[in-house]
């Protein structure tokens, strides 16, 4: 799981949520296929079959195949997740910390984007 309160603070002094790299990955990219390139590898996979899976449903005429094919794409999207949970718990992703005002600025913009729908 995702632990959005893991704090870190880079070279340059930005904080940013996520962790320290673990020592279980390398240091610097080297040419051998580490532990960092197997997740990410299996990361894009699966991200493919999601887009696969999507686009093909929605074209799908019988309903036990639809849901066949919609249980597919939960649990691909699951194990999705669960790299991504991984990757993150091994510091290979961080987001920046954003400022109230950031927060702000975004709710406004999509409110603003919200009353252009009909509904």
């Amino acid at each position: 799981m995702i632990d959005t309160n893991s704090i870190v603070t880079s070279q340059f002094g930005v904080q940013k949520i996520g962790k320290d790299k673990s020592p279980a990955l390398p240091k610097e990219k080297d040419q051998t296929f580490n532990v960092r390139d197997r997740l990410n590898d299996t990361l894009s996979s699966e991200k493919y079959l999601i887009e696969a899976y999507t686009t093909g449903s929605k074209e799908i005429l019988c309903q036990k195949l639809y849901k066949l094919i919609n249980d597919n794409l939960n649990g691909v999207k699951q194990l999705q997740r669960n790299l991504f949970d991984q990757l993150f718990n091994l510091g290979e992703y961080q987001a920046d910390v954003a400022t109230p005002q950031q927060i702000d600025d975004a709710f406004d913009m999509f409110f603003k984007y919200k009353v252009q729908f009909p509904q």
